[in-house]
């Protein structure tokens, strides 16, 4: 277990953080506000869990207590999207049946209140995001991943492993050194600088980062042990 970075929660987020241990334990806290709250970096305002079992949105939806009067952003086949009001809004996202394994352990929050994604599987989601999208938080999330003490090589290595053919490291290192698209210019020059750096740095191999399981949460993947079907991959 670890202890969060409470403070790097808005009042809000900070006023729902009790009653979210109400989430069942096979969801796991992935994305942004996860690695804000292991690392204390950045302010982050989503909460998004990600489970590898098959789950039935409106039951969760009407199961839980801290969703009653929630406002539902999405309700679709595997996703809920919701947003709760607790002295401003707050929105969280439930994603399940995901085709994802894991290179680390999952960890309970010292309080107990919910299990929180490694920092080397947050450091693989990082490493692939960024080929995707064009977001200046994950270019930070990445800095603050190597200034913890996961070197790139490492972080690259952790997406190979949880994502397979379908990461590109080479994608990784490109993105890392051209800020023309998205919201990249509000990057600092020393940020960019530091990125550049970190890609000019890298191993011409990457570390091999074991697959330490094929669920989210080491429990089957669905509540009959069934594998899911036609899910799909969340943004990170």
């Amino acid at each position: 277990m670890f202890q969060p970075h409470l403070e790097i929660l808005p009042a809000p987020q900070r006023t729902l953080w009790p009653e979210l241990c109400e989430i069942p334990r096979h969801f796991i806290l992935y994305g942004g506000t996860a690695l804000a709250l292991r690392l204390g970096h950045r302010q982050s305002l989503d909460f998004d869990f990600f489970s590898s079992k098959i789950f039935a949105p409106e039951e969760l939806l009407h199961g839980l207590r801290l969703l009653k009067d929630a406002k539902v952003l999405q309700n679709t086949s595997q996703t809920l999207t919701v947003a709760v009001s607790r002295g401003g809004r707050v929105k969280l996202s439930f994603f399940g049946g995901l085709p994802l394994g894991r290179v680390g352990e999952p960890e309970p929050t010292r309080d107990g209140q919910i299990q929180v994604a490694s920092l080397l599987d947050l450091a693989g989601t990082k490493a692939a995001v960024i080929t995707q999208r064009a977001e200046s938080k994950d270019y930070i999330d990445l800095l603050a991943i190597v200034a913890s003490g996961l070197s790139l090589p490492q972080a690259m290595g952790a997406a190979l492993s949880i994502y397979g053919k379908q990461y590109n490291p080479l994608l990784t290192l490109k993105s890392l050194t051209y800020f023309g698209d998205g919201d990249l210019h509000k990057l600092t020059p020393k940020q960019k600088q530091q990125l550049i750096d970190l890609a000019a740095t890298q191993a011409h191999s990457l570390p091999l980062v074991p697959r330490v399981s094929d669920t989210l949460s080491g429990g089957t993947d669905s509540p009959d042990g069934s594998t899911p079907q036609n899910s799909t991959e969340p943004d990170l």
